[in-house]
């Protein structure tokens, strides 16, 4: 009964060795997305490219915009990439062209949706501003436009928040904030006119926002 009892026992611990551990998953990051990858790699390439003096910069919203065809303005760089957050910006910085000498920012709403509280967004929001303010690029910050009904959830009263602080961090550093939320969202949610998906924007609202840099002579 011993030799039976230990036989099965030996078994028992052979089998252990053969089980699998469960691959611990790897949290979201948007720079493991490969359209990020790809995005960021063909901004390192083009950084030396001296033409661009303005840089239009930020996720989705700010990607699908065609921006020098919108400002009629040959000088203005698009490096938006979709789904970018507040953190992948940081890590893309090296990227903007040494010509550049003014840049728009418009980013956090993705980190939002993803869980990052805006307390965590503003601190890289202010890391953000400081490279640039650091080589003497001139800052103006764009609030982070509220989402629309069906993916609002929890998340709009989160991004005023975040837009608070940034307004009253950019008026005490004599920054330009510009918050085209009572032109898409007067209601604190983005307006179905502007959007066909609550969340990104379409070319009305692009227009109303060139409307409105062009009105504070950008």
């Amino acid at each position: 009964m011993k030799k039976i009892l230990s036989g099965f026992l030996f078994a028992l611990l052979l089998s252990g060795c053969n089980i699998k551990q469960p691959k611990q998953i790897e949290a979201w990051k948007i720079q493991n997305d490969p359209y990020y990858k790809h995005k960021k790699s063909q901004f390192q390439m083009l950084s030396q490219n001296t033409k661009y003096t303005t840089v239009m910069l930020g996720d989705s919203i700010t990607d699908e915009g065609q921006w020098d065809e919108l400002l009629d303005n040959p000088l203005v760089q698009n490096r938006g990439i979709s789904g970018d957050t507040t953190d992948g910006v940081l890590e893309r910085l090296d990227s903007i062209n040494k010509s550049i000498k003014q840049v728009f920012i418009m980013i956090g709403v993705n980190d939002i949706m993803r869980g990052v509280s805006e307390d965590i967004v503003f601190e890289n929001y202010k890391k953000i501003i400081k490279f640039f303010q650091d080589k003497n690029i001139e800052v103006v910050i764009q609030a982070t436009l509220y989402i629309g009904e069906s993916r609002k959830q929890n998340f709009n009263p989160k991004i005023e928040k975040l837009n608070q602080k940034l307004e009253e961090f950019a008026k005490s550093n004599k920054i330009v904030f510009i918050n085209l939320n009572p032109i898409f969202a007067p209601q604190k949610i983005l307006l179905k006119s502007f959007t066909k998906d609550d969340l990104h924007l379409n070319a009305d609202a692009y227009q109303l926002w060139i409307e409105t840099l062009k009105k504070l002579k950008y």
